[in-house]
Parts: C-alpha cells; sequence; structure tokens
C-alpha cells in the first residue's frame, strides 16, 4: 500500500484526490499546505491528516509518495524537500521555468534513490491516447502533412497566481506545454521552433502560435491563450492529416475544463471515402490513469512513460519559443 501525501489543497489538488479515491493500493495520509484552515477542511473532508510541512508529515506519518500541486515557482523546493525524506515525487506540470532548475531537481531525486515523474495528464486524456496509438503511430495517416492543435480559455476562475508570469509563467507554461509534450512524446525533440505571440501587462505570454518543424518533414502548428474574451468556453482542437486522411478532435466544456456541458467529438475523414466516421472513446479519469502509472513505475522499479528525458526536452522546446518570440527568428534546437 502506497500511503500518499498532496502538497496543495486547490483545484489541481482536488482532482489528484479524487483520483487516488479509486486507486486501492494507495492511501491518502496527508495534505500540506500554508493555509491551515482549508487544509484542515480538506484533509478531514478525505480523510486525511494536515501538516504545514514536509518534515512533519514525515515524522507523523509512513508517507513514501508525495503528490505536488503547488504554483511552479514552488514545485524546485518541494520536490527537493520531498526527495530528501525519502519519498518518490509526482509533480504537476508545468514542472518549472528552466532547464536548469529541472536538472537540480532530478539530481536530488537520483541522489536520495527515489522517483520522480512530471504530471503530464494531457498524455492520458482519453481521445488523445485513441489518436496516438490507433492513427499516429501505426501509420493509417499515410505520410503526415500538417498537425495543428488549439488549447484556449479565459483565466481560470480558481486561481490568480496564473497572472504573474515569476508563479506560473503563463499560458506558455502552464497551457502550451501539454501539447508540446503530447508531440514530443511521440515524435521526438523538434528540429526548429518558430512562434508569434501576444504578451499581457503583467509580462505572460499568453496567446502564442508555434510552429515545430522535425527532422522526418512532420509540421505542427500549436495555439495557446489564456486571454479569451467574454463567455470563451475552454476548447480544445487536434487535427492531424495525412495522405491516407484526417483524424479530427474537438471539445468546448465550460468556463473551466470541468465546468458546464462538456460537448466532443472525434473524427476519421479517410482520403476518397465520402463518409464521416464518429469515433467512440471510452471515457475515463486522466489524473487516475497517471498516479497509476506513477505508482506502477514503483512497482515495478522501471522508468515511468513520462520520462525525464523527455520533460528536459519539452522545458528545452518552451525556451527556444520564448527566444523565438522575443527575438522573431527560427530557432534551431
Amino acid at each position: 500500500m502506497f500511503k500518499v501525501a498532496v502538497v496543495g489543497s486547490g483545484y489541481i489538488a482536488q482532482n489528484h484526490l479524487a483520483a487516488l479515491k479509486k486507486i486501492e493500493d494507495a492511501q491518502l495520509v496527508a495534505i500540506i499546505g500554508r493555509n491551515a484552515e482549508k487544509g484542515e477542511k480538506v484533509a478531514q473532508e478525505n480523510g486525511a491528516r494536515f501538516f504545514k510541512s514536509l518534515e512533519e508529515a514525515k515524522r507523523e506519518t509512513d508517507m513514501d509518495v508525495v503528490i505536488i500541486c503547488t504554483p511552479t515557482d514552488l514545485h524546485e523546493q518541494f520536490v527537493k524537500e520531498a526527495a530528501a525524506l525519502k519519498c518518490h515525487v509526482l509533480c504537476e506540470k508545468p514542472i518549472t521555468f528552466t532547464v536548469e532548475s529541472f536538472d537540480r531537481m532530478v539530481e536530488a531525486c537520483r541522489e536520495n534513490g527515489v522517483r520522480f515523474m512530471v504530471a503530464q495528464v494531457a498524455r492520458w486524456w482519453p481521445e488523445f491516447i485513441t489518436i496516438r496509438k490507433d492513427y499516429l503511430e501505426t501509420g493509417k495517416l499515410g505520410k503526415l502533412h500538417m498537425i495543428y492543435e488549439k488549447r484556449i480559455c479565459q483565466h481560470p476562475t480558481w486561481t490568480t497566481w496564473h497572472r504573474d508570469p515569476k508563479k506560473s509563467g503563463g499560458g506558455l507554461y502552464d497551457l502550451n506545454i501539454h501539447d508540446i509534450d503530447y508531440l514530443y512524446s511521440i515524435f521526438g525533440k523538434p528540429e526548429t521552433v518558430y512562434a508569434t505571440g501576444w504578451k499581457s501587462s503583467t509580462g505572460c505570454w499568453n496567446h502564442v502560435c508555434t510552429s515545430l518543424s522535425w527532422e522526418s518533414g512532420v509540421k505542427a502548428v500549436v495555439e495557446t491563450s489564456l486571454e479569451m474574451t467574454g463567455n470563451w468556453p475552454f476548447s480544445i482542437e487536434f487535427r492531424a492529416t495525412g495522405d491516407a486522411g484526417t483524424i479530427d478532435y474537438a471539445l468546448t466544456a465550460g468556463l473551466n475544463i470541468n465546468d458546464g456541458e462538456r460537448g466532443s467529438n472525434l473524427n476519421w475523414y479517410p482520403a476518397g471515402d465520402e463518409k464521416i466516421y464518429p469515433i467512440e472513446v471510452e471515457q475515463t479519469d486522466m489524473f487516475e490513469g497517471e498516479i497509476r502509472e506513477f505508482l506502477s513505475a514503483i512497482r515495478e522499479n522501471r522508468p515511468a512513460s513520462v520520462t525525464l528525458e523527455q520533460n528536459r526536452g519539452v522545458l528545452e522546446v518552451v525556451q527556444a519559443t520564448i527566444r523565438s518570440l522575443e527575438e522573431n527568428t527560427v530557432v534551431r534546437l
């Protein structure tokens, strides 16, 4: 039985807590946070104890896994603290802002002999799993022409820290990194990056279009925004077109991704066929999927499917995107 502590009690932490209840060999033992009133309430609701620090929680419980769900600027601190306490670490994305910071986290976990995984939850999105396994990895699309991904929304209503680039990195880090990670996990590191975008008054790159090219010939455009206006809903799209057809996915949620009546569809448009083929996908819990993968990697003493090498490469792509935005240039990786 894994004894799990969760750092944080906000919106993302709540998703992890709900998922933990479905995992038979995981027991929540501690909530860690600075807000005692909120933390005590969340801990009580989930049958755990509240502590103000990881060190205190380790003294009072037998925790061996820590899930970090804090603003991004606190990730390095908590990863290193958890590793020093000999706890395996699952940390929310974006993992950090720089490759150098990431390397320090990896080294802390290596020195203490603990597993470390970044919670790139989009890899467990049901439709994205189907697109990857049944269309991109099988070659069903034929020779790929172009991939388009979109992840655009208003600023989240459940937080204010996303507006501070020192805490969140803005839309480029918080949203764009999902799609960059997904593409990287399939095609590897791109050869070139070019981006154009808009920076908010607080200094966040919050609306960005990134063009990526791979040596294999694959090309993709990724659009990201945290700055949609009016009553714009949280929206996701994925479209890949090749010689043999097009796979297309679209999701429209509420103001936040879990709000309102969620509508989505996944369709296959084979070349030379006038029919549209809707694809039914079993809906599964993405957070449950990523936590199960991390715990399985610990149990089986193997690297997790979200590898540290991929995480480092994704950060390199994001940093190249920033350089492209600021210098208006194509960046080679």
